[in-house]
């Protein structure tokens, strides 16, 4: 037992406790030798009885600690915690009857008093159990009905951890009771929260969920950093316990969240990074009071836009997707929903595409600030339509950046991809053409629209993503299928990559990319098998991986920026700036009217052809 374990056992009410077995062991064990010999025992056997008391009484009480009874929580008492001091006395009664065969009976208590004891003590203890249990119960009732709530640990007995306990202990509906906290800080160890006690460190789950017959733990500290919640997450696993979370920091701090809405752990929580510290000043300066558009608003990053733009108090905010259900949703989850009742929130179901469309709305609305979000981003997809991918990503967003200039928008910030790098696929070539686009509209004579495009990669859990198409088919028991065991990519949540989106719009002069520090590429295989031992299932055992070869278009690693480019640090640190971004200036009426005749081919490689012609570092397969 380590010195920490021992200081633990050492405090009041453990002692109490001790006290109060010890007084239980010896008149059970007294009242066994009374019930064998009907209340008349023989001289010999009282001294039998004086002289083995101590270590016998001793031996229980040993054991009654082993088993956990000296730290559980007295009020709670059920199936699991009687089993576990059953286990207790029935080992001192197999040690007892094992030493009288063994010593044929001498210096210990015969076979009868140790069945009697055993019997008495169990009874005198979970009885004691029992009545504290109906003593703190609110009532008779609460006592009689079946006890459905489910006993969780909480991870972080902080602010946070506290505050949660409380949500738990006041909700009944919630069912669930906090038995036990745990935290890194050894010396909150012993202490008790709202009742609850403080049980041990982090490293000690497996152990004082055990002790609890706790089945599940909730990890309450949404500051911490994501490799902390990494190891949290596996300690928890590896002991079989569910893992649920408490919502991010920020959305509590928002009001978005409360913390009884805990959610099971996922894996956008284990790959996520730290939070992200934002100069929500710059940013408020930016959108306080302005009409600010976002094209594709009801898109991965559209809703998180909107979102965030929405905690900044523009004075209107209109919200542009061709796709119905989408508005429909947004405004379901996140209009309906957000506390922000001072901007004025316009829906419109239209197709950028849409040339007279796009302008009467600009005439409508004036935007001040542009997000432009909208595009078509399946790479596979559209390496069989680069027609439609050229439409939407390259000619739209030409157009969309014409219209903002004749209506004077202040700044126009496109959401652009790190599939624009060295592009081999039609999606990052549309991209890469669209930041072009961008740079020659913002060249033009007497522009005062601020033009900024900022990349980044994969946005984790979003439509179309790997991680949606892997818990598809892990819900369906399987393969799990990746293009390559070599295959990485780089991943942000959707909250990380819009809050540096809007950070480095706050930068932006004008006619700049900027690139979001994506950290560390992840290989697309460990993301599958965290997903499977997220599910609770077993690679190779419950469920297979099975590999498919890459997709035309697709890339085996991701790339940071093009060979002509330089990376310049920004006033962020996850904020880079492009040095010599725009190598070389297209004759954009050329490539439209190439674009524009080909556009309808049947055959995808005419196009193709078309694009590399004025974007030289674009290349793809002919097969």
């Amino acid at each position: 037992m380590s010195l920490n374990i021992f200081h633990r056992y050492l405090n009041f009410k453990t002692l109490s406790l001790f006290l109060f077995y010890a007084c239980v062991s010896a008149f059970s064990y007294s009242m066994a030798y009374q019930l064998r010999f009907d209340f008349n025992v023989p001289e010999n056997y009282v001294l039998d009885y004086i002289h083995t008391i101590w270590w016998v009484t001793g031996l229980q009480l040993s054991l009654l600690m082993s088993a956990g009874q000296f730290d559980s929580i007295l009020s709670y008492f059920r199936l699991p915690d009687a089993l576990r001091l059953f286990t207790g006395l029935f080992a001192n009664t197999l040690i007892l009857l094992s030493m009288w065969y063994v010593y044929s009976g001498q210096n210990v208590p015969p076979r009868a008093v140790i069945l009697a004891y055993f019997l008495l003590s169990f009874l005198f203890i979970a009885g004691f159990r029992i009545f504290m249990r109906i003593k703190s119960s609110r009532s008779w009732a609460d006592w009689l009905t079946p006890d459905t709530y489910e006993n969780i640990i909480i991870i972080g007995a902080g602010e946070v951890g506290a505050g949660l306990c409380n949500e738990l202990i006041n909700k009944s509906h919630l069912a669930m009771r906090p038995v036990a906290f745990l935290d890194d800080d050894s010396k909150k160890v012993g202490q008790f929260v709202h009742g609850v006690k403080v049980a041990g460190t982090i490293n000690e789950l497996s152990t004082v969920a055990k002790r609890y017959g706790a089945l599940r733990v909730i990890i309450a500290f949404p500051s911490a950093p994501i490799k902390r919640i990494r190891i949290v997450s596996d300690i928890a696993r590896n002991a079989n316990l569910a893992v649920d979370t408490v919502p991010a920091l920020t959305d509590l701090v928002s009001g978005r969240a409360e913390l009884s809405q805990i959610r099971p752990i996922q894996l956008e929580d284990l790959l996520g990074r730290d939070p992200v510290d934002l100069d929500s000043k710059e940013i408020r300066d930016m959108l306080q009071g302005k009409r600010v558009l976002v094209t594709g608003a009801g898109g991965s990053i559209g809703r998180e836009l909107v979102t965030q733009i929405l905690d900044y108090s523009p004075c209107e905010l209109t919200c542009v997707d061709q796709a119905e259900i989408a508005i429909f949703n947004l405004k379901q989850d996140v209009l309906d929903n957000s506390r922000n009742q001072k901007t004025k929130v316009i829906n419109q179901v239209l197709d950028i595409q849409d040339h007279t469309a796009i302008e009467g709305l600009f005439s409508q609305f004036s935007p001040e600030v542009v997000f432009h979000a909208a595009a078509h981003k399946h790479v596979t997809l559209m390496e069989c339509q680069p027609g439609e991918a050229l439409r939407n990503n390259f000619l739209a967003t030409e157009q969309l950046a014409e219209i903002s200039i004749k209506n004077n928008v202040e700044k126009f910030i496109f959401i652009s991809t790190d599939k624009a790098i060295n592009p081999t696929s039609v999606m990052g070539a549309s991209k890469r053409l669209a930041e072009l686009a961008l740079h020659a509209q913002h060249s033009k004579k007497d522009n005062q629209t601020k033009f900024i495009a900022v990349r980044f990669g994969n946005v984790l859990g979003s439509s179309g993503s790997v991680i949606p198409i892997f818990r598809k088919q892990i819900s369906e028991g399987g393969p799990v299928t990746v293009t390559d065991p070599e295959v990485n990519r780089f991943f942000m949540t959707a909250d990380e990559a819009v809050g540096l989106v809007l950070q480095s719009a706050t930068q932006g002069e004008g006619d700049e990319i900027f690139v979001l520090n994506m950290g560390k590429s992840v290989k697309i295989i460990d993301l599958a098998r965290q997903l499977i031992e997220l599910s609770g299932l077993r690679e190779g055992v419950d469920i297979d991986i099975i590999f498919t070869g890459l997709q035309p278009g697709e890339k085996l690693f991701e790339e940071v920026q093009h060979l002509s480019e330089s990376l310049q640090k920004t006033s962020h640190p996850r904020v880079m700036r492009l040095v010599s971004g725009h190598n070389k200036e297209l004759d954009f009426d050329l490539l439209k009217k190439e674009i524009k005749s080909a556009i309808n081919s049947p055959n995808p490689i005419v196009i193709k052809r078309i694009i590399q012609k004025y974007l030289t570092e674009y290349t793809f397969s002919d097969t």
